[in-house]
């Protein structure tokens, strides 16, 4: 009965991780593999900060685990989406980290990056929530969100240069309270105005 055990755990764990989930991308080849995640949502505030100095995952059943200079990117695959973290390494400082790819692809009009920061500032403990704005013709910026009208703020500046949206953004949006509906409008006006 134990041989029989062995074998079935054997096979169980070879298919778990022959089922890949997702890819990496090393130098210029995109390589799928098995991340060790569980189910990823905009809101998975801890999972993302983790995910940021270092991913886990499996090739050929063999654990690896790679930081921001080792890896270009790394999308997964979770409730119907593809949750992507790009490399944003400095050779020169020797630091980095992956920055989750909220909307946009890495070179496109408009990519927007989200990045959590957490820990004790004196005996407080602190979440900082962060967005990257990457545009075609402007420069970065980064904008902190701290409380739920920082979203509409932000979610204005970035859709300025769409007259119609922009209106739309200003008078039928009260408030946005939550990632995934600050998400759900940039993909629209990414859909609307950015073609």
């Amino acid at each position: 009965m134990k041989p029989l055990f062995t074998f079935l755990t054997v096979l169980l764990f070879n298919f778990t991780n022959s089922q890949s989930n997702g890819y990496i991308v090393q130098n210029n080849d995109t390589i799928k593999v098995t991340f060790n995640v569980e189910d990823l949502t905009v809101r998975s505030y801890a999972k993302i900060e983790k995910l940021q100095e270092k991913v886990k995952y499996f090739i050929n059943g063999k654990s690896i685990t790679s930081t921001p200079a080792e890896l270009k990117s790394f999308c997964i695959k979770s409730n119907s989406k593809d949750f992507c973290f790009d490399s944003f390494y400095d050779e020169s400082a020797k630091k980095g980290n992956f920055l989750f790819r909220l909307s946009g692809k890495k070179v496109d009009k408009l990519t927007v990056y989200q990045f959590y920061g957490s820990g004790f500032i004196g005996v407080n403990y602190t979440v900082r929530l962060g967005y990257l704005v990457k545009k075609v013709n402007e420069k970065d910026y980064v904008w902190s969100v701290k409380f739920p009208k920082d979203y509409k703020a932000l979610l204005e500046k970035i859709v300025g240069d769409c007259p119609s949206y922009l209106k739309h953004v200003q008078e039928d949006i009260k408030k946005l309270l939550f990632e995934d509906e600050f998400e759900n409008y940039l993909n629209e006006y990414k859909r609307q105005c950015t073609k």
